[in-house]
């Protein structure tokens, strides 16, 4: 007697269907969680736009390097920017004891929203 070790075409075909079946059932089971973000295209498109008109605002800021006063670029050029959040946009002045030293930092918040997103330039 031939013994032969294997699957028939049959059995192959079945077990391929029952998969088939399997994997569609979880598919049209898991398929809105896949598709849907829960995030909505209006809040992603408005995320980018505060971080396109922060980096924008970065740029500025690296072409101004050499100025020391961050407060002056604050007034001539982050205050005119849209989505700028006035109140809670400030520039501070750190003066150290000994030797004479300004250091000034200044926090950018940009807000859509609420949206928020916030930055530290130092020089």
């Amino acid at each position: 007697m031939k013994h032969s070790s294997g699957f028939t075409l049959i059995e192959v075909i079945i077990i391929i269907t029952i998969m088939a079946i399997a994997a569609a059932m979880f598919v049209s089971s898991m398929g809105k969680s896949f598709t849907q973000s829960p995030a909505s295209t209006g809040l992603v498109n408005k995320q980018y736009q505060l971080i396109q008109q922060m980096e924008i605002i970065t740029s500025k800021y690296r072409q101004a390097l050499p100025i020391a006063d961050l407060c002056s670029f604050k007034t001539t050029y982050v205050d005119g920017q849209p989505f700028v959040d006035a109140a809670n946009t400030s520039c501070t002045y750190t003066l150290t004891s000994g030797t004479f030293t300004t250091k000034s930092a200044l926090l950018v918040t940009l807000t859509d929203g609420n949206q928020k997103l916030q930055s530290i330039f130092t020089n």
